[in-house]
């Protein structure tokens, strides 16, 4: 089995680690990264593309994609407003899916977030929920949502905020492995191992993964 696989969000702290999970993986033949500018990795397995997202319409010279990976995303913060957010996370998000579809690929998998609804949970959890509701709507013979809870792990970029949560999140995680296991903090390697291990087999229909579901799919 020869796979190409497309992946939008690689320069991402978990789309940088399934870019290296693929890249090791001898069931992918080719890796096509959807940039804004060409990201530092130097493979013969990838090939960059570098497009604007405001015009995301086609790629040139693509063939057809067997799998398609998006960790696109940012914070409120660091988008500078809920308007710009809502570009990356939702708009994005689905302009990527509606490529992708041109090239006949029949598995999509996403980073979304614990909790996402289209109509409760507040801006953030709403836009994800938002985003879930239009890749349903594409009719995928496969879509995997994945739904982290926190992400812990070696970050290039220091977030305070995340920090401070990881480490309450260490303090509570016995209760939460006991009650709310979705809820615990997780590793970023363990999504991205879970991401990649789609290359071997994925499931027809819609599949939410959260928690223990993440975990397992990364031992597989």
């Amino acid at each position: 089995m020869a796979l190409n696989v497309i992946l939008a969000g690689a320069s991402g702290e978990v789309g940088k680690r399934i870019l290296e999970e693929l890249i090791a993986n001898n069931l992918v033949t080719s890796v096509h990264l959807i940039n804004r500018s060409l990201h530092p990795v130097q493979h013969p397995k990838v090939i960059q593309h570098q497009v604007n997202f405001e015009q995301l319409n086609t790629i040139e010279n693509a063939p057809n994609f067997d799998l398609a990976y998006c960790c696109l995303g940012t914070t409120i913060k660091k988008a500078g407003s809920k308007t710009a957010f809502e570009k990356v996370d939702l708009h994005y998000v689905c302009q990527f899916a509606q490529l992708v579809k041109q090239h006949n690929c029949p598995t999509f998998a996403v980073i979304s977030s614990i909790g996402a609804h289209p109509n409760k949970g507040g801006f953030y959890l709403e836009t994800k929920g938002r985003m879930e509701e239009n890749l349903r709507k594409m009719n995928w013979p496969s879509l995997y949502l994945f739904r982290p809870s926190l992400l812990i792990g070696k970050r290039q970029e220091f977030r305070l905020g995340e920090h401070l949560g990881a480490l309450l999140g260490k303090l509570i995680s016995p209760i939460l492995q006991r009650t709310f296991h979705k809820y615990k903090p997780i590793e970023m390697d363990l999504v991205a191992n879970a991401m990649a291990s789609l290359t071997a087999s994925a499931e027809l229909g819609v599949t939410v993964v959260e928690g223990k579901d993440i975990v397992n799919l990364a031992r597989k």
